[in-house]
């Protein structure tokens, strides 16, 4: 063993662009976006998510106001006033006159029986902050999601430029062997001209692929803000089990549907809480106050209060009946919503798993096409060389060839999606995944 190592380093003295070039491709390698890269990127860039975020904070500050809202009221009240005060003639004793009078006073009020409304108005905003929490959920799903969809999709239209590319070296080099037999004499023009608008047809397709490929990094960059320079390959994908009625009865885990549930309580306590708007309130006030009267004798005095105060709602108009009939509706809005997310989860999954397991199915199918394809490849042109074998079969072969590697291609990423599809649909994406809620 030291002696390999010995002559790979003399090897290495000898030539030393060769270590270079090691050293340069672990470096690549190294530097090389994973998928986890991609994911910790994007949850940091996208914005919907800060929107998410900032609808939590903002759900956590309308709890705030819930809980504090029936507190204890303290207010200091202070007034100035002046009064002219008349009396008629015929009075014994007349009190007319001018009065220049200044007051102040501490009032200070606190529910004591709000009719069930303050705890009602709590579990409302508790509600709706849960929903938030799993609308915040649901949108890191969708990230991670979209995230896996734009990664694979570049790594498919680098693969597919990468063919058309390597398809392409092949007919320059037909068209090189065309060109010496139509110099011979050995083909006619014609399949000169198959060649060369095979040729052409070659440059036209490099040019769209790497048109989908600008796209498709446009797509990445747009995601995760960072550019798609160098993708690793996806070599592993999560488990899946192969029972759909498993993943159906895993539903109910996914944040939407948890959001949507939640909402249909919140509507369903501010039905509670609308109905008892015209519900009594009892108050208990105490009023501490100083009250100072300028007038020809002039008075000065002090008062103190506590007592109990009831208010009752009499009419409001028709507002409460308003009130109440859209929490009524807000309700069946909500329940129609779980059952449509229900209905749409279910079918989303139906589709997607037998997707994913045509595609698993047809792997060893498809790898076989490839197999033989090339072997046709390599003997078709053996024998376009012997002049057994027209160019118009070189070709078609070829062509062939490429199909096949095109949608393997296609079902590599494709199946990758569709893993990643059904985790979602289940609800378990975000677990998936190990990075922080918030960065």
């Amino acid at each position: 063993m030291n002696r390999g190592i010995n002559q790979f380093k003399r090897q290495a003295c000898k030539y030393p662009y060769l270590m270079y070039l090691s050293v340069l491709f672990a470096t690549s390698s190294v530097e090389a976006m994973t998928l986890d890269d991609a994911f910790s990127a994007s949850l940091k860039y996208e914005s919907q998510l800060e929107l998410s975020r900032l609808s939590v904070s903002q759900s956590t500050a309308v709890l705030g106001q819930a809980t504090q809202r029936d507190g204890l009221k303290v207010n200091l009240v202070g007034q100035l006033d002046y009064e002219k005060i008349e009396t008629p003639t015929n009075v014994m004793f007349p009190t007319e006159g001018n009065r220049r009078g200044r007051s102040l006073q501490l009032q200070l009020d606190y529910p004591i029986y709000t009719s069930g409304r303050h705890s009602l108005g709590i579990e409302v905003a508790k509600n709706q902050l849960s929903a938030r929490h799993e609308a915040l959920s649901d949108q890191r799903s969708e990230t991670i999601l979209n995230t896996v969809m734009v990664y694979t999709d570049v790594l498919k239209k680098t693969a597919i430029l990468e063919l058309r590319k390597k398809t392409m070296s092949n007919l320059q080099r037909s068209l090189y062997e065309s060109q010496r037999r139509f110099d011979v004499g050995m083909i006619t023009r014609a399949d000169l001209a198959q060649v060369l608008a095979q040729v052409a047809q070659g440059q036209a397709d490099i040019t769209q692929a790497q048109s989908n490929l600008t796209i498709s990094e446009a797509q990445f960059y747009q995601i995760t803000g960072v550019t798609a320079d160098n993708l690793a390959a996806i070599n592993q994908l999560p488990s899946i089990t192969n029972n759909v009625d498993d993943i159906l009865s895993k539903t109910k885990n996914h944040p939407a549907l948890i959001q949507a549930k939640y909402e249909k309580q919140a509507a369903e306590k501010q039905y509670a809480l609308t109905k008892r708007e015209l519900w009594p309130t009892v108050m208990l006030t105490s009023k501490l106050g100083t009250q100072h009267a300028a007038t020809n004798i002039g008075s000065e005095s002090n008062s103190y209060m506590v007592g109990v105060q009831l208010n009752v709602p009499l009419y409001d108009d028709g507002l409460n009946r308003a009130n109440i009939n859209k929490a009524q509706v807000d309700i069946e809005l909500a329940n129609q919503k779980i059952k449509s997310l229900e209905l749409d989860l279910n079918q989303r999954i139906r589709t997607t798993y037998a997707q994913l397991q045509t595609i698993r199915q047809n792997k060893d199918a498809l790898q076989n096409a490839i197999d033989a394809a090339s072997i046709a490849f390599v003997y078709t042109r053996k024998e376009f060389e012997l002049g057994t074998k027209t160019t118009f079969d070189l070709l078609n072969t070829e062509q062939k060839l490429l199909d096949v590697q095109t949608q393997k291609t296609v079902n590599q990423q494709d199946e990758v999606v569709f893993v990643y599809q059904l985790l979602d649909q289940m609800g378990n994406l975000n677990d998936l995944v190990s990075v922080p809620h918030h960065q």
